[in-house]
């Protein structure tokens, strides 16, 4: 395996933790925004399902609420959307989760076979079970089964960037932060990490994850 990113010292990395939206899945938020509108949820931004300024997203992701409470509180925020029932809201949410690439899929399998791969991301659970029901139709068997271990934020209530939640996934994989390399398209949770110790890689510009490794 070679890792084709100049600031990473391929010898120096003992196991490889990428993030899931826009790393390994892609997002289409304005998908769930458009989702929302047609239900009469309007005046939304990015910022504020993204960043979780908004508390029913945050507390979402933080694993504070459940995907029905997550719902109401949906309903409680925008009262146009009061009599909509949790199922159309959840679709809605579910919108931005775009199919898995064949590619990246085959890029982990590999990558598995040759160091221990994490995944560490930002999600929730009415994410979760659509992403992981769109695996198992398309390619079979289970998605977390790619990696050695899933960190999710909803299940450790720690999000990105919060540097506790490096410290966490560091702890529990049992590796130095500085043998890890992270993986991500946010800038905000690259330096978090690297301030943790981490190798990290922003995947910006155009590049791929697929561009990183040479098998």
């Amino acid at each position: 395996m070679n890792i084709l990113i100049p600031t990473v010292s391929p010898e120096s990395v003992e196991a490889l933790v990428f993030d899931l939206g826009g790393v390994l899945l892609d997002v289409q938020l304005q998908r769930t925004l458009r989702a929302f509108e047609a239900l009469d949820i309007r005046g939304l931004g990015a910022a504020e399902v993204i960043n979780g300024n908004r508390a029913c997203f945050r507390d979402l992701e933080l694993g504070l609420i459940t995907q029905e409470e997550f719902a109401e509180a949906v309903r409680r925020t925008f009262p146009a959307v009061a009599a909509i029932p949790d199922e159309q809201l959840l679709e809605a949410w579910n919108a931005m989760l775009m199919p898995f690439d064949v590619q990246r899929v085959e890029l982990l399998r590999e990558l598995g076979k040759r160091c221990p791969v994490y995944l560490l991301s930002n999600t929730n659970l009415p994410h979760r079970i659509r992403f992981r029901e769109s695996f198992r139709e398309r390619f079979g068997g289970s998605f977390d089964e790619l990696f050695v271990r899933c960190f999710y934020s909803d299940e450790l209530h720690l999000r990105k960037p919060d540097p506790e939640i490096y410290r966490s996934v560091a702890r529990q994989i049992g590796t130095p932060p500085g043998k890890l390399l992270f993986i991500d398209d946010n800038a905000a949770n690259v330096s978090a990490a690297r301030g943790e110790g981490w190798q990290a890689c922003h995947l910006t510009g155009g590049i791929t994850v697929t561009d990183l490794f040479e098998l």
